[in-house]
């Protein structure tokens, strides 16, 4: 069992592995319309969950992308399995899914090739070139959008020790290890260097080169570098020509577990007849990509608006990569799960004695008063998953855990379900009617 968190630069992507209970699904409020703009999602136990000695992967949101050769509509491969990830920025993929067509790479400032790293709070990472495609998503298209593929050679180019995080083993470039074939993330950002929309990576900020960040390879020796904006891993939802300033999640609710769920991903947010914003839904404006909860005497908040780096900052953020609700017990009244349980690690989970009906508010950080009182449950996690093992269940409504001190509150994919949840991109325009992004509602 795993939850990652990615530092600095490169947002709040978030995933966790373990396995799970009994119920099933229902319609989603709104009914997805048809139309180009649609991608189908689904909760399926991950690519590994039915192979031999696999791992079943809870509440992991999956769709499929088509990868190709830029300017070609022959030279392509379907990848099944990408993670959908509302809390980071760039779509990301195996080598060994893409391993035929030869994209092209892309250069940092300093002419080598671009490589990025995105590293995790549990000293895990991904590695690997920036390369170039046509991505197509649904029936929406992100021409020669700069893509990360993930490297399964591990000795040339050398990673560097700032990307290692100190954990050598913690590479996640195996199917087997990140349970998934990708990370599609289409988040609040248009890159992965999210501040000043990339200009903290881009040789024309005037400040120090983030690390871990992006790297320049020259042979088998990387050096922390510079990478112009349009060479920085993108966020395919912004690189469309058109219903290119966000998202709508559509998921039906969950009532405890269910063996699969299906659902949608709506491209653009007010620009088509299907994504239009409901008038019963909230919206919250952010501060650092974040906005206010407030959860049994605690405020997870941004104080310091000036520095989005600042530890003291511990905003809430809706993350469909988080695969629980994740959140501090400051006042300890949720046992942590054991870290040895026959089916895992579950040392990140919460294990309460009994079914935990809980409440939060959510507030606007910007002062619009927009408020929303958020109601949830949390169950045993082992209780959870030992139920899967028999059942294949693979959707679960009431998976929560712990987070560090200094992160906040993770409304992750449990909190999707029977809700319709928008998302808009930072630097984009959208309707006149609505608020200038990036924000959420829901």
């Amino acid at each position: 069992m795993r939850k990652l968190f990615a530092l600095f630069v490169l947002g709040s992507l978030s995933l966790a592995v373990g396995c799970g209970g009994s119920g099933g699904g229902s319609t989603p409020k709104g009914v997805p319309g048809a139309g180009s703009n649609v991608l189908s999602v689904v909760v399926d136990g991950g690519p590994t969950a039915n192979q031999a000695g696999g791992a079943l992967y809870p509440n992991g949101l999956f769709a499929s992308a088509t990868i190709c050769v830029p300017g070609s509509t022959s030279n392509c491969v379907t990848v099944d399995h990408l993670l959908v990830d509302t809390g980071s920025y760039g779509l990301r993929v195996l080598d060994s899914e893409v391993a035929s067509l030869n994209l092209p790479t892309l250069t940092a400032a300093d002419g080598s090739t671009a490589y990025d790293c995105v590293a995790f709070a549990d000293l895990s990472f991904l590695w690997g070139p920036v390369q170039q495609a046509d991505v197509t998503l649904g029936g929406e298209v992100a021409s020669s959008l700069p893509i990360q593929v993930i490297s399964s050679n591990t000795s040339n180019p050398a990673i560097p020790a700032s990307c290692l995080n100190g954990n050598t083993a913690g590479d996640e470039n195996t199917q087997a290890s990140l349970q998934a074939n990708g990370i599609l993330g289409i988040g609040l950002e248009p890159t992965d260097c999210f501040f000043e929309g990339g200009s903290a990576c881009d040789p024309g900020s005037g400040v120090a080169i983030p690390v871990p960040a992006y790297y320049g390879c020259s042979g088998a020796t990387c050096t922390a570098q510079y990478v112009s904006v349009a060479n920085q891993v993108t966020n395919p939802v912004a690189a469309f020509s058109t219903d290119n300033d966000g998202v709508i999640v559509e998921l039906p609710s969950v009532s405890g577990s269910a063996p699969t769920v299906t659902g949608s991903v709506i491209f653009g947010v007010g620009t088509e007849s299907n994504n239009q914003v409901a008038a019963t839904a909230t919206v919250f404006t952010t501060l650092c990509n974040t906005f206010t909860t407030a959860f049994d005497g605690q405020t997870f908040q941004i104080v310091d608006p000036g520095n989005c780096l600042d530890p003291a900052n511990q905003g809430s953020f809706i993350d469909s990569g988080s695969n629980g609700l994740f959140f501090p017990d400051v006042n300890n009244f949720l046992p942590i799960c054991p870290q040895n349980t026959p089916v895992g690690d579950l040392s990140t989970f919460y294990c309460p004695t009994s079914l935990q009906n809980l409440s939060a508010t959510n507030e606007d950080p910007n002062g619009t008063g927009a408020t929303e009182v958020t109601n949830f449950s949390v169950f045993n996690a082992e209780d959870l998953f030992t139920d899967a093992d028999t059942s294949g269940d693979a959707a679960f409504s009431m998976l929560g855990g712990t987070n560090p001190t200094g992160v906040g509150f993770d409304w992750g994919l449990p909190f999707f379900y029977g809700r319709n949840v928008y998302s808009t991109i930072d630097a984009t325009s959208v309707p006149s009617n609505l608020p200038t992004p990036p924000w959420w509602a829901y």
